[in-house]
């Protein structure tokens, strides 16, 4: 009776016109849009799950073709994100933040197929030390010479930022450390992005914890020789890294704990 309802206020009478309603409206994605969107939408409710998002704010996004991207609108809490709800940054619904910091990266560096950008305390707290960021800790040899800094220079509205931020990450780099702001990660992949910023933000927590206490800290040596063991393996060649990309474990449970989540199975945990 409710569905016969639904089908009379759509101007529908049977489940022939109902089926045909819905085939006219359905996502026409590849299967790589379709995926990509589920890695996308899974991302932003792992963020939500451990304490990342902020409200409505902060941007995980996705290259769908050239320096096309999907993101959020910027009208949903992080826990509402599903794959049909994220929109092209073509759209008139993007937001302007989101535009501004994401397309600088995109359009400068080719290789990055997904960006994680969050305010998460610990990384805040880091943006705000002169010293920046300290590899204190074995999560941190992965950003050993892969940081780079940008200036606080208020909300990024102002599409002129874009050369700027595109110089402060630099050609190499894979996280962005931004002054009185936050910071991102970028990946080949959704999967390496956002579990970069995992680790990011557990370097960060590390560091704040110390706080002025002495600390041991590695030497570069040891450091750069750790950071190889974070580079990806390419064509099976045992030399070309030590195989502990960032992403490739850990991604398939993470999507198995997103579905969790989604089902109100488990609880969100704040690191």
């Amino acid at each position: 009776r409710e569905m016969d309802r639904s089908l009379a206020l759509v101007g529908l009478g049977s489940a022939a016109g109902a089926l045909t309603w819905w085939l006219a409206r359905r996502p026409t994605w590849s299967k790589e849009e379709r995926e990509l969107r589920e890695d996308l939408a899974d991302a932003h409710i792992l963020s939500h799950h451990y304490g990342f998002d902020e409200l409505v704010w902060n941007h995980i996004s996705a290259r769908v073709e050239g320096n096309e991207f999907l993101v959020t609108s910027g009208e949903e809490h992080f826990e509402e994100v599903t794959p049909a709800s994220l929109v092209k940054s073509s759209s008139a619904n993007a937001n302007i933040t989101a535009d501004v910091i994401h397309r600088a990266i995109y359009e400068a560096r080719p290789d990055v197929g997904a960006i994680v950008h969050h305010h998460t305390t610990a990384a805040a707290a880091v943006g705000v030390m002169k010293s920046g960021l300290k590899l204190l800790v074995q999560d941190g040899a992965a950003f050993y010479g892969k940081v780079g800094y940008h200036p606080w220079e208020g909300v990024s509205d102002d599409y002129d930022e874009c050369a700027r931020l595109a110089e402060s990450l630099g050609p190499t780099n894979h996280t962005l450390i931004m002054r009185n702001h936050g910071a991102l990660t970028v990946g080949r992949t959704v999967a390496e992005a956002w579990v970069r910023y995992f680790y990011l933000e557990r370097v960060c927590k590390v560091q704040v914890a110390c706080g002025k206490h002495d600390v041991v800290e590695p030497d570069d040596a040891v450091l750069a020789h750790a950071a190889a063991q974070y580079v990806p393996k390419t064509n099976g060649d045992a030399a070309g890294g030590g195989g502990f990309t960032h992403g490739d474990a850990e991604w398939a449970s993470l999507r198995r704990l997103a579905a969790r989540v989604r089902s109100r199975r488990v609880l969100p945990v704040r690191l």
